[in-house]
């Protein structure tokens, strides 16, 4: 076993400096491994890197259904198996990959939460909201609509990252890719508003450096995810207090109303900054009702004949 542990350190090394992951996602894959390792050293054999076999990845399949694990969560944890088994078998650590036998279940994939625009227009009315976190929060609130960014990108937004001329922002997203983001009108006026009379007043500092937090805590500090986190969700459970929403729920309302508004799916990819279009095209949801309009519309046999 302990060169399984050798490798699992060496694996997540790879993730981190070659593959560029966020530390979440390496949190992640560090967690599942050991998940698989607990079950290796349950079994009654001990079980070096050239002993593990397919069967033995199969009985682990097997345990995760019986014990009720959803179907999502054992897609991910086989993720995580095949990524580490593919890297081994790149090292020559093992002869032959033992997933290459294994499928792994499809996970139900559920469809995002969004807001409706009655929604929105209550969650990004300025009203009450006149002090100086109040003008700071609305600023977040009109970035997370406007350009659909994650959390954690929010956070990571320094001063120099945003050009107010070109109403676009540097956003630094997953495994440290960086893109060009717009922002509308609305969220240039409530981001300049924030920058100009409240940021100043909050951290004590009137001409701050490029490099220093773009939002910040009362104490002036970087923001924390937890802490937009905290924010964000106070306003969504005021706006819709019968829904479990997350701040995640505005980048889906970004991308819903954009596809439903007539953008197209690479648009909105890049928007996103997508890897795959297939995390994309789960919001076509939305635009069901108006492709069959025009379905509806342009169809010779889906129109009402004069006779009828």
């Amino acid at each position: 076993m302990e060169k399984i542990e050798e490798y699992r350190q060496l694996f997540l090394n790879y993730l981190k400096n070659q593959k560029n992951l966020s530390e979440k996602s390496i949190i992640n894959y560090s967690a599942d491994l050991d998940h698989f390792l607990t079950f290796l050293k349950s079994s009654a054999q001990i079980f070096e890197l050239d002993q593990i076999e397919t069967k033995h990845l199969r009985e682990y399949l097997s345990q995760m259904y019986s014990l009720g694990y959803a179907r999502s969560t054992i897609a991910r944890h086989m993720v995580c198996l095949r990524a580490f088994f593919r890297y081994l078998y790149q090292l020559n650590a093992v002869k032959t990959n033992p997933l290459t036998l294994v499928r792994t279940p499809k996970g139900s994939r559920r469809l995002p939460q969004f807001l409706y625009p009655h929604e929105i227009n209550t969650l990004l009315d300025p009203q009450d909201r006149n002090d100086l976190l109040g003008i700071r929060d609305m600023a977040m609130l009109e970035l997370f609509y406007s350009s659909g960014l994650r959390i954690g990108e929010i956070v990571q937004i320094n001063i120099g990252d945003l050009d107010f001329s070109l109403q676009c922002l540097l956003v630094k997203g997953k495994g440290k890719k960086e893109r060009m983001v717009p922002f509308g009108k609305r969220a240039a006026e409530a981001l300049n508003l924030y920058y100009v009379k409240a940021r100043p007043l909050i951290t004590g500092r009137p001409k701050p450096d490029v490099n220093e937090p773009f939002f910040v805590n009362w104490r002036g500090q970087r923001l924390t995810t937890r802490g937009v986190y905290g924010i964000v969700t106070g306003y969504l459970k005021e706006v819709a207090p019968t829904r479990n929403l997350s701040p995640h729920a505005l980048r889906h309302t970004f991308a819903t109303h954009l596809l439903d508004g007539g953008a197209d799916l690479r648009s909105v990819q890049e928007l996103l900054g997508h890897a795959r279009m297939s995390s994309t095209q789960i919001y076509t949801h939305v635009s069901v009702e108006k492709i069959k309009m025009v379905y509806d519309s342009a169809h010779p046999r889906a129109k009402t004949s004069k006779k009828e």
